[in-house]
């Protein structure tokens, strides 16, 4: 449901969608978004397991705004559109709540959610903070079988499974900017691309005020274009995503492959 971004990328059930990018950028909230969008189009439902984004009533209400477009009042509060759209979280949006999290129990509870409720879509966020529960001393092994375990748990129940995850390090270029991380920046990285279906990047640019989002990988063609980028304007009050005119954006409403 944003402009541009449905231009570049597409995703279905079945596959896993890895997000990275630097701290503050943004990506736990456009991530957010894509849900909202998934469930205003399709009727998705979404459980997230995101031990960074607690109280979860906090993130209920960052879910509400979005679908809201904007900041709710005290005098909203109550009314038949609060109710409405209080009601639309509380039966599309599962916060997956746990003491200790690992990817095991959160995989064991996500299928829970997929037979009791229905949900089509799973967000980790942050991978680092829902650790596996199998020892690897070898960090390429322990992606590997992370990323496995997510792939088996997607295709067995036809869930999208969202992964957030942070790069490692952060370099700056010559003129003191931070360089765009990719895939191969997340601890472990080499396994993150072979093995995801689909990588993007979210990335904010504090001068001008935007938000960028580039597609780092897509397995399939149909699906997207590598490299391809959408531009946004982020909105405080809504915390949503207002897309902007850019080169690198599709003029028309076809998507790229038409």
């Amino acid at each position: 449901g944003l402009r541009y971004f449905d231009n570049i990328f597409s995703t279905f059930a079945g596959h896993f969608i890895t997000v990275t990018g630097i701290p503050s950028s943004g990506k736990s909230d456009f991530v957010d978004q894509m849900c909202v969008g998934y469930n205003q189009l399709y009727g998705w439902k979404t459980a997230f397991a995101s031990p960074e984004n607690q109280p979860t009533f906090l993130h209920a209400h960052k879910l509400m705004r979005k679908i809201w477009g904007g900041m709710p009042s005290e005098a909203d509060i109550n009314t038949e559109k609060w109710n409405t759209i209080a009601d639309m979280c509380n039966s599309s949006f599962y916060h997956i709540d746990m003491e200790k999290y690992t990817l095991e129990h959160v995989l064991k509870k996500g299928a829970e959610l997929v037979k009791r409720k229905g949900i089509k879509c799973l967000v980790i966020d942050p991978y680092n903070k829902v650790r596996s529960a199998k020892p690897s001393t070898d960090v390429n092994q322990y992606t590997l079988d992370y990323l496995e375990q997510i792939d088996v748990f997607a295709k067995k129940y036809d869930v999208l499974v969202i992964v957030v995850a942070h790069p490692t390090k952060m370099y700056k270029d010559g003129n003191g900017k931070i360089e765009e991380p990719t895939m191969y920046n997340i601890k472990g990285g080499g396994e993150w691309y072979d093995a995801s279906y689909h990588g993007l990047l979210v990335h904010r640019d504090y001068d001008a005020q935007t938000v960028k989002v580039k597609v780092l990988k897509v397995k399939f063609q149909n699906l997207g274009e590598n490299g391809a980028e959408a531009h946004f304007k982020w909105q405080s009050d809504s915390g949503g995503y207002k897309a902007i005119e850019n080169p690198t954006s599709f003029a028309s409403d076809k998507m790229p492959w038409e």
